[in-house]
C-alpha cells in the first residue's frame, strides 16, 4: 500500500467528494446499458480502477486543470495473462501502482502500452513503463510533440494504423486525423466491441474542454471517419467522464459541428 504524504492527507476530503461523484456517474452509465453495479477498486488516493467487463478495466487518475481536479480515463485490457494499457495514469506514482496491480492482482504482464496523444493525462507516467519489457506505442507525431513538452517518447510509432495481439485477442490502433490534438488516435478491441476514443470523444453533457491544441475545423470530419470505421461499437471510452455507447460519438459530433 502506498505511503500517503501530508499533502495527500490534506486533500482527502476532496478525494472522497470526487469518488462519490464519480461513482454516481458510473452507476448511471451501467444502469443505462443494463449492466450490474461496477466493481470499483481504490488502488491509491489518486488511482481508481473500475471493472467494465471480465477483460477490461477503466483506470481513473486526476489532474489539475484551471484550478480544478479533473478525472482522467485510461483502459486496461487483459487476455490470457497478457495486458495492454491505453494511456498512463497521471504521474509515475499512480502508473507504478497500476503496473503493480496488474501484475499482483490480475496475474498478468503488460506487453503493450499505447498513448492516445501527447498531453500529460496520456503520457506523464510513461517512464514507469520503461524497463518492464512492454512495447510502448504512439503515433509518429506524438513522439515529436511529447519531446517538446519534456516527456519521453515511445519505443515504437505508426502513421496510419497498427494491429497487435494481447493473448489471443486483437487490438487495432488507428489515426483518423486531427481533433483534440493533431496526433490523437483511437484504439479498438474487436472481441469487446470497445473503442478507447480518449479525448477525441466527449462524455454526454460535457463541454468542449481543453482546446489549446485542437483542430476545431477537422474534428467533425475525423469523428465521422471513426464512426464509419466502427459501426458496431458497443462501448465507447472518452478521455474524461463516464463511458457509454455510440451515443457519445453522436453527441461529440454535434458538439463540434455547431
Amino acid at each position: 500500500m502506498p505511503i500517503i504524504s501530508e499533502t495527500q492527507e490534506s486533500n482527502s476530503s476532496w478525494y472522497i467528494r470526487t469518488v462519490n461523484w464519480w461513482t454516481s456517474v458510473l452507476l448511471i452509465f451501467f444502469a443505462s446499458v443494463g449492466m450490474a453495479k461496477p466493481d470499483t477498486i481504490k488502488v491509491s488516493p489518486y488511482l481508481d480502477i473500475v471493472k467494465l467487463s471480465p477483460h477490461t478495466y477503466l483506470h481513473i487518475s486526476y489532474i489539475n486543470y484551471q484550478s480544478a481536479q479533473i478525472a482522467c480515463n485510461g483502459l486496461v485490457f487483459i487476455s490470457n495473462g497478457e495486458a495492454a494499457v491505453f494511456d498512463t495514469p497521471v504521474g509515475n506514482e499512480a502508473s507504478m501502482n497500476l503496473l503493480k496491480w496488474i501484475y499482483e492482482e490480475q496475474n498478468a504482464v503488460v506487453t503493450y502500452f499505447v498513448a492516445n496523444h501527447f498531453h500529460e493525462d496520456c503520457i506523464s507516467g510513461l517512464s514507469s513503463f520503461v524497463g518492464t519489457g512492454c512495447a510502448t506505442i504512439s503515433h509518429k507525431k506524438t513522439c515529436k510533440l511529447a519531446g517538446l513538452k519534456g516527456y519521453n517518447c515511445t519505443q515504437r510509432y505508426f502513421t496510419d494504423s497498427l494491429e497487435f495481439s494481447v493473448g489471443d485477442k486483437k487490438v487495432e490502433c488507428h489515426y483518423f486525423g486531427p481533433a483534440h490534438t493533431t496526433d490523437n488516435i483511437v484504439a479498438y478491441i474487436p472481441s469487446e466491441r470497445m473503442l478507447f476514443g480518449g479525448c477525441i470523444v466527449k462524455s454526454i453533457g460535457s463541454d468542449k474542454g481543453n482546446l489549446a491544441d485542437a483542430d476545431l475545423e477537422q474534428w467533425p470530419a475525423t469523428l465521422e471517419k471513426v464512426m464509419g470505421r466502427y459501426p458496431k461499437v458497443k462501448t465507447v471510452i472518452p478521455g474524461h467522464g463516464a463511458p457509454g455507447n455510440k451515443k457519445l460519438l453522436k453527441y461529440t459530433l454535434k458538439l463540434f459541428s455547431t
